[in-house]
């Protein structure tokens, strides 16, 4: 490089340092630096051992994760291990949202894995919630709500989606933007809504998960997956909203069977996708690297 094409270069970078200078210091002053002051996400351990190094070392707390699965494939035991060692490992108390089991059964199912769900609610570590579906227009966020304030709770588990969806008529959600012709809605969600069921599954599973996620924990729900077809949920609206999407799946072969575990969606993370193998072990599951099923 001749001697002036070096000082025109030179030239030329001085004049881009100067512009990005001066763009920096202008968005400083507008407050629109890349840094969002005064806003920070937080990075919270899943409880699944081997899960965190494949979505960027945890989830963010309060995202929404949508864990899908077919029955049998360990929806319900990951939601128990993520309440459980997020209590052990985290200090962060938890809610079980549970439309399907008694709260005494989930406490049985923990305790083959070694974790005293009962010990945890007797400390007011983590609540059950069960949600009837025989009350029409039972108000399932605000119960859901109320529970989570009275803990403390930091993590959330619903168990599961699907079923609330099918009892979806049964329940009424809040809507910000229908004004309260009683004025007697009171709370921190709901301030000028009404309460009004649904017809469509799609914009009732929509509003729930935003409504949910306007607690402010970082929550899993649990839903099925269809069987024999390539949908990952029965609603086809719930792994969008989700920030995040984690699919187990089970492999029957004629030789055995394996479970497999495969990050789909993780907003914010740097995230390992491809399946991962699934393990149940005598402290719960255990996610390794994949293997063949033969």
């Amino acid at each position: 490089m001749t001697k002036d094409k070096n000082e025109r270069f030179h030239e030329k970078l001085s004049r881009i340092k100067k512009e990005i200078n001066e763009k920096h210091e202008l968005h400083e002053k507008m407050g629109m630096t890349n840094e969002i002051k005064g806003f920070q996400m937080k990075k919270t351990i899943s409880g699944i051992k081997g899960l965190d190094p494949l979505i960027d070392g945890g989830f963010l707390e309060s995202h929404s994760i949508l864990v899908c699965g077919e029955p049998g494939t360990g929806k319900t035991i990951f939601g128990l291990q993520f309440l459980y060692n997020g209590v052990h490992d985290a200090d962060e108390n938890g809610l079980f949202v549970s439309v399907e089991d008694h709260p005494n059964r989930l406490g049985y199912y923990a305790n083959a894995f070694g974790w005293d769900f009962f010990k945890a609610q007797d400390q007011r570590k983590i609540d059950i919630l069960r949600v009837p579906i025989d009350h029409r227009g039972y108000k399932i966020v605000d119960a859901i709500s109320e529970r989570a304030e009275e803990i403390g709770a930091k993590r959330i588990v619903i168990d599961s989606l699907s079923s609330i969806n099918i009892n979806a008529k049964m329940f009424d959600l809040p809507l910000r933007d229908q004004p309260d012709p009683t004025g007697t809605i009171k709370g921190k969600i709901l301030h000028t809504a009404g309460y009004v069921p649904f017809e469509d599954m799609q914009q009732f599973t929509y509003l729930f998960i935003s409504r949910i996620a306007d607690i402010g924990a970082t929550t899993l729900f649990l839903t099925d997956t269809p069987p024999g077809t390539a949908a990952l949920t029965k609603d086809g609206v719930s792994e969008f909203v989700c920030d995040g999407v984690i699919h187990l799946q089970l492999h029957d072969t004629s030789k055995n069977v394996s479970r497999t575990l495969t990050v789909k969606k993780m907003r914010g993370a740097n995230m390992v996708p491809g399946m991962n193998s699934l393990r149940f072990t005598k402290t719960g599951l255990e996610v390794g690297e994949f293997k063949a099923f033969y």
